[in-house]
């Protein structure tokens, strides 16, 4: 929910610039190095057994990533 919100934010202040294809591509940059990070701690939680933080941060980026593609998808094609 919060890397919902946060994405909404960006793309919103993106869409407002004069320059959107350049911001699009910041906020869709950000986005792919959060849900990376994200996924490598995930990752290391998992190997540490701790179950639900592992889930947590598996999920935490999905929604972010997904709609970054999107919006590139829609902006570029």
């Amino acid at each position: 929910m919060v890397g919902h919100i946060l994405w909404l934010a960006g793309i919103s202040v993106a869409i407002a610039t004069t320059t959107i294809s350049s911001w699009v591509l910041v906020v869709a940059v950000t986005s792919f190095v959060v849900g990376a990070i994200a996924a490598v701690l995930g990752w290391r939680f998992y190997n540490r057994k701790s179950d639900v933080l592992a889930a947590f941060l598996f999920a935490l980026p999905i929604s972010p990533v997904l709609l970054s593609v999107a919006v590139l998808g829609v902006t570029y094609l």
